[in-house]
């Protein structure tokens, strides 16, 4: 075995030593006893030397609360600040997440306050070239006007004048300001982007609200020179004054635009001058067909006393036809075409025998106690075939298209019937009155009254 170095040996016991004083010290410190003791004599050697009496009860006291305090962890003071960061590192995950939540939060607002002010920035933009676009915009109105002030003009002088002149004063107003032109710094408008914006959707609002005016008006003058035109070409043609004389509707109601025109009123119903011209053929066709009428009645052989109801039909027609009214005419075809099949046609009042049916009815007035007779007839052909012909009734005054109907008759025709049905239940003598072929009023007895009925 090798000799170990004198080195070597010396550093492991200076190991030793080290570890063997700590040992040492760590026993002093552990056995309490020896401490004590020592610590004692020590200090009633120290007093002594001083020259101080000092009671052993009094240093027995004092070593026992040195014992007391010797392993006993005293917490320094801290101040709040201390306090602060202990309790945030205690609740460091929770604090974690607020610092986490605020940084988002403060991250999205700052996010949201770049984008809208970029949308600001965007906006005022658009809008800017929106205003600087609308210089061509207003250009073009104004060439269309130039254009349309070249037409010419005869009865809407009025009113088209006064258009022009608002027109013009438009025209010539300084729609769009001179701080916003094309290359201008618009940041001198205001300090703020907002209120940089805010006056330019206010400017491009009132631009847009003073060229939808202009126009507005410029349509409005080109349909009024268009409606002038239109009513300078129908006056001043030949026809329409031949006719104007024989329906004078058609000049009344020129004379009536005139008048508005004059008054510088813009609203020409030229419409309503061409339908009433375009009726005119309408009318003429319709004034004709009464002739035909009149003339396929007295091929009837209609009497002329017959006539009245035919009369009275047609001059109504006719005198609305003067003013180009047709609201009638659909009652005087179907009254016309009732009348000439009626004129055409052999028929018979008839007394109604049926036992669904009543022949007869009798009526007391309330106000005179009075009485009134009727029998319920039908106009039946030769083949007995019923037709409906029109009926005005005495207690109504209403006029119906009806199958049956009553007709008055006298007290004593009216029980001869009654006593007639009575014999046998039917009636052997039922016919009332006849009317031939070319007459449209019934022949009747002197003991049948003109009054009839419609409801019983």
């Amino acid at each position: 075995m090798s000799e170990i170095k004198l080195s070597e040996q010396l550093g492991a016991m200076a190991i030793i030593d080290e570890l063997y004083q700590k040992q040492q010290l760590l026993l002093e410190h552990l056995d309490r006893n020896v401490l004590r003791d020592k610590l004692k004599e020590n200090i009633k050697n120290y007093y002594q030397t001083k020259g101080q009496f000092i009671d052993d009860s009094l240093i027995e006291k004092g070593i026992n609360l040195w014992f007391d305090k010797r392993l006993r962890f005293n917490v320094p003071k801290r101040n709040w600040f201390m306090h602060f960061l202990a309790l945030c590192y205690i609740k460091r995950n929770i604090l974690y997440s607020i610092i986490f939540i605020i940084l988002s939060a403060l991250a999205l607002i700052n996010f949201a306050e770049i984008t809208f002010a970029k949308k600001i920035k965007n906006n005022i933009d658009s809008t800017y070239n929106h205003i600087l676009s609308t210089k061509s915009t207003l250009d073009d109105l104004n060439k269309k006007f130039l254009e349309i002030d070249k037409y010419p003009i005869n009865f809407s002088q009025v009113p088209i004048k006064k258009l022009k002149n608002s027109i013009i004063d438009l025209l010539n107003q300084n729609i769009i300001p001179s701080i916003i032109k094309s290359g201008t710094d618009i940041s001198s408008i205001a300090q703020k982007d907002e209120d940089i914006l805010k006056y330019l959707k206010e400017t491009d609002e009132s631009i847009n609200t003073k060229l939808s005016e202009i126009t507005s008006q410029i349509t409005q003058l080109h349909e009024l020179l268009e409606k002038d035109k239109k009513l300078t070409k129908l006056i001043q043609n030949q026809v329409f004054t031949d006719v104007s004389k024989k329906y004078p509707i058609l000049q009344n109601t020129v004379d009536s635009i005139l008048d508005n025109l004059n008054q510088g009123q813009t609203d020409i119903d030229i419409n309503r001058i061409e339908t009433l011209y375009s009726s005119i053929e309408r009318a003429e066709f319709l004034e004709k067909k009464i002739e035909s009428d009149t003339k396929q009645l007295l091929e009837l052989n209609v009497p002329e006393s017959d006539m009245d109801p035919i009369i009275a039909l047609q001059t109504s027609l006719l005198a609305d036809l003067k003013d180009l009214n047709f609201e009638n005419v659909e009652n005087y075809q179907t009254m016309m075409a009732y009348y000439i099949k009626l004129a055409q046609t052999n028929l018979t009042l008839t007394i109604v025998d049926h036992p669904d049916h009543k022949s007869g009815v009798e009526r007391t007035h309330e106000n005179t106690n009075g009485k009134s007779w009727y029998l319920i007839v039908q106009a039946l052909t030769p083949t007995g075939k019923p037709t409906s012909i029109w009926v005005k009734s005495i207690e109504t005054g209403e006029t119906k298209l009806v199958e049956m109907f009553g007709q008055q008759v006298t007290l004593k025709t009216f029980n001869d019937v009654k006593e007639d049905k009575i014999n046998d239940g039917h009636i052997d003598n039922n016919k009332l009155c006849a009317k031939p072929k070319g007459r449209l009023i019934f022949n009747c007895p002197n003991s049948v009254k003109s009054g009839r009925i419609s409801e019983w």
